[in-house]
């Protein structure tokens, strides 16, 4: 596809963005308190240097009571200099344009961060932390609205280019458009104009403040996605009233923190939201910019030519490839460094008090610290293993100039991934492998697939290093007809090496494999998306009987969990997701229990209750994995060096075993 949308140039009360792509605000935590440090400058440089048109830095707090220590701070005129001296930089060395979200968490503070009771509309838990806000006053909304307008002054006079104001995403102005957290009798609540107040009256009185000229937007919650919330009616309502209230552009996002739909993970389908900002951009004369899930330059670029957005939000996109719009434009495309939706180093960090880190760019939030040389001196260098941590190391090892060849058994790269990409939701993991692919051949690497590294080769091939990441294996249990011919290893279930599995399935196991592979039988017999399109288009089945039929597994599926919680070692943004699609499959899962022994047709279980029998036509085994590093130990005496990498080393997620191969490989 030939990208014209994408590149296109734009204006935005006045202000001359070179393309149609922005990097939208989003938490990183690379401060504990509100700076800019350097972390931050490293990260945002690279990104401004790759080719973005409109770079968003924030969230940035306006107060401390609605802040915390973890993110920016514009509350005093103390921030002010770091910000402009940084930003004369970025605009001295790049052509990017830089925006500030401003933003106020209301109940979404913690009084134990910040010291001060969270204020809110009205007094209501935070249904994630469970902490209870203060009832603002309405002393408190003049200070608030006060805050706003100090801290847009501040943003002028730091340098920056453009202005957004956080109204949507469950914090403090969302909460006020809100009926489910918004339960004010005042002229702050009740009906719709009444709930849109303050939100208009903080816009209204930073666009006095700033001027006409100043280029200033809002990032809005296109529909909440929360019972009771709002949805996209009263958001383009309160979309249409901000226009006349002077932004000039409009972000719009999905739901809520607290929603029981899936707005970010790799499950949702690429697009799926972009109707929001459709919807939006019909209603009103401003620009319009699409969020979530839309980081396939393709993809991006038809929504452009669609008309459904002026512009196209790279967030996780650009921190798993800061070079994205250059690699696009240069026609580099294939080299691409994918967001995969995993959230393992993002949105999961976060929610853990981390920094923002990335699966696949193991230097995202360690700009300054891993720079990339090459190396003093050169080695020759043999590779056992073509899965993440193998690929990684041999990609970063010749890119530092050494002689590196990759030893491969199997027929594809890609080792363990290649499992997880037939999962439902899944398969975009497979575009990890193909980037790592592409990327591989640019860097001079001998592949040798169907190869695997021996110690003959080894000896006969005289080697400088051998690193080992041959990865890992299944694990086993030592249980009583653990062989028998009913009992199947996940692992084969996952690579489609078994043929039958029956009616009665029984999955021993509920961590990720686990459970993703009981997802994955229990899709085995419902309707592909393409299948539930094209029937709910030509309305060939009543709408409700054709949700049953993805429902229906038409298998009885059971998990069983010695520990007392399924899923533990699945993060926490996507680990509701997993546990909610096997709650809707139907799913049986059973936790606290222990496998006593396994015959034909049935497995006994002791539970708290006793002592029962499960019918079961098949059983698969996803008791984890264990450790594959038998070469690191018979490789020949001559060789003086010898490294064990990924799982061959400790088993852990593919962002282990991606950031370990690149460590090693950056002190080789």
């Amino acid at each position: 596809m030939e990208f014209v949308k994408l590149f296109e140039p734009i204006d935005i009360n006045g202000l001359s963005i070179k393309n149609r792509i922005v990097m939208p605000a989003m938490a990183l935590f690379y401060t504990d308190d509100y700076s800019l440090t350097e972390r931050y400058k490293a990260f945002y440089l690279e990104r401004a240097k790759g080719g973005v048109g409109l770079m968003i830095i924030g969230p940035v707090a306006i107060d401390r009571v609605g802040s915390s220590p973890f993110i920016l701070g514009l509350f005093d005129d103390s921030h002010i200099d770091p910000f402009l001296e940084y930003i004369d930089l970025l605009h001295k060395t790049t052509d990017v344009k830089i925006g500030i979200q401003l933003m106020q968490q209301g109940r979404n503070a913690s009084e134990q961060m910040t010291g001060m009771k969270p204020i809110a509309p009205s007094a209501i838990a935070n249904p994630l932390s469970g902490e209870l806000p203060r009832a603002m006053t309405k002393e408190d909304i003049e200070e608030v609205k006060d805050a706003y307008v100090k801290a847009a002054m501040r943003a002028r006079s730091a340098g920056f280019d453009y202005m957004e104001i956080l109204t949507g995403g469950s914090y403090l102005i969302g909460e006020f458009l809100s009926p489910v957290t918004n339960h004010r009798s005042d002229e702050y609540g009740g009906s719709v104009e009444n709930r849109m107040r303050f939100g208009l009256e903080v816009i209204t009185q930073v666009r006095n403040a700033v001027g006409k000229d100043f280029p200033m937007g809002i990032r809005v919650s296109g529909q909440d996605f929360v019972k009771g919330g709002n949805t996209l009616a009263e958001s383009s309502l309160f979309c249409i009233a901000a226009e006349k209230a002077g932004v000039d552009a409009i972000n719009v996002t999905g739901g809520w923190h607290e929603t029981t739909v899936p707005q970010v993970t790799s499950e949702v389908p690429p697009g799926a939201y972009l109707y929001l900002a459709r919807a939006i951009r019909e209603k009103v004369g401003v620009s319009v910019f699409a969020s979530n899930r839309l980081g396939d330059p393709s993809l991006a670029e038809k929504a452009l030519r669609s008309g459904a957005a002026d512009m196209i939000c790279w967030g996780r996109p650009l921190i798993a490839d800061p070079d994205l719009p250059t690699k696009v434009l240069t026609g580099r495309q294939h080299e691409r460094v994918p967001c995969i939706g995993c959230n393992q180093g993002c949105i999961d960090a976060i929610f853990a008090g981390s920094r923002v880190c990335c699966t696949l760019n193991p230097r995202a939030g360690r700009e300054a610290e891993t720079e990339i040389r090459e190396a003093d001196v050169k080695k020759r260098i043999f590779v056992a293993g073509g899965g993440p941590a193998g690929m990684e190391f041999a990609l970063i090892a010749g890119q530092r100039g050494h002689d590196v060849t990759l030893y491969e058994k199997d027929n594809k790269l890609g080792g363990q991934i290649n499992l997880i990409g037939p999962l439902p939701g899944k398969s975009v993991y497979l575009e990890a492998v193909t980037s790592l692919e592409n990327r591989l051949k640019s860097s001079n690497v001998k592949i040798k697939l169907n190869t695997p590294l021996t110690p003959e080769i080894i000896e006969s091939e005289a080697s400088d290093l051998l690193v080992v990441a041959t990865g890992a294996k299944p694990a086993k249990l030592n249980i009583p007809g653990i062989d028998g011919p009913n009992v199947i290893n996940a692992w084969d279930v996952l690579c489609g090496a078994i043929a039958d599995i029956g009616k009665r399935v029984v999955v021993i196991g509920g961590g990720a494999i686990g459970c993703e592979t009981a997802m994955l039988v229990a899709n085995l017999g419902v309707p592909t998306a393409e299948t539930f399109s094209f029937l709910a288009y030509h309305r060939a089945v009543e709408l409700e009987q054709l949700r049953s039929l993805l429902y229906n597994s038409g298998r009885k599926i059971t998990i069983i969990v010695r520990a007392e919680r399924p899923a533990k070692n699945v993060g926490i943004s996507t680990r509701w997701v997993l546990l909610k699609n096997l709650k809707l499959m139907g799913v049986d899962i059973r936790t606290k229990t222990k496998i006593l022994d396994i015959s034909e047709g049935y497995l006994r279980v002791e539970t708290e209750n006793g002592t029962e029998s499960i019918p079961a036509d098949t059983i698969i085994l996803a008791a984890g994995s264990m450790p594959v590093n038998d070469l690191a130990r018979a490789a020949p005496s001559n060789l003086s060096d010898v490294l064990v990498i990924g799982d061959a080393k400790a088993i852990g997620k593919i962002s282990d075993a991606v950031k370990d191969g690149f460590d090693m490989a950056l002190r080789v």
